[in-house]
């Protein structure tokens, strides 16, 4: 999905932007670049907050909208300096944008795939089964136990989910994955 004029033209404030200088607009920039990249100490914002305080915050805040969603929709810096072009920015600060943009665009995607709360992948399946030839604990002897191990990967995180279950479970295990896939299959195919 493309990032839209309209969505653009909506996320900053073109004329406000104008306003700064370039220095500024280069530091405003590098801030929160680095801020997104979670390489900032939150101090150079308040340096820079000193002389136009209500400029610099909504531009600050307009500056990280259009990062997060041109980074978001994988956006390259010749459409985002097209898009750019709809606004009040001048050819500078356009250019600025896209330089920043170009540079660190795929550490910001890395950095946008850790934020949420999505399950995680499974992406392996190991399992053994273990027979029980007596217990002191229980008379279930004799019955086999399936030990299931799960790797799962979430933020480019490995982990591994392990559990134990009998016949019966696994059966309705795999029943009910059977039936989450069918549901998934209709869903998908209208």
């Amino acid at each position: 999905m493309e990032l839209a004029e309209d969505k653009v033209k909506s996320l900053i404030d073109g004329e406000n932007l104008n306003k700064l200088n370039d220095e500024t607009l280069d530091q405003l920039i590098r801030i929160a670049v680095s801020h997104l990249c979670r390489k900032s100490d939150g101090e150079a914002l308040t340096q820079l907050c000193r002389s136009k305080p209500d400029v610099i915050k909504t531009a600050y805040a307009d500056v990280i909208k259009l990062l997060i969603e041109a980074a978001r929709h994988d956006t390259s810096s010749e459409e985002l300096s097209k898009l750019l072009r709809c606004t009040a920015l001048t050819k500078a600060h356009i250019d600025k944008f896209c330089q920043f943009h170009a540079n660190y665009k795929e550490q910001l995607q890395e950095n946008l795939e850790t934020i949420g709360n999505g399950l995680p992948h499974i992406i392996d399946v190991d399992w053994r089964i273990d027979y029980c030839i007596k217990s002191s604990i229980n008379d279930s002897a004799g019955i086999p136990n399936y030990n299931i191990s799960l790797s799962t990967m979430k933020h480019g995180n490995i982990q591994s989910v392990q559990f134990m279950c009998t016949i019966q479970e696994l059966q309705e295990l795999v029943l009910k994955l059977k039936d989450a896939a069918r549901h998934i299959e209709k869903l998908t195919n209208p």
